[in-house]
């Protein structure tokens, strides 16, 4: 006999995967922000129009 029972559509590990892969994107950013260090970009004379 075939049983026809419903079957969970699963999409609770889907879900927890992406919000694992969220939170650690989010806390490698946390990690590698540094506020002490300022970019600094050096930009020619000649090609600023001077």
């Amino acid at each position: 006999m075939i049983y026809n029972e419903e079957k969970s559509s699963g999409l609770a590990f889907p879900l927890i995967v992406i919000l694992l892969a969220m939170a650690a994107i989010i806390g490698s950013l946390f990690m590698t922000a540094d506020s002490s260090n300022t970019t600094r970009v050096w930009v020619p004379a000649s090609s600023a129009g001077i």
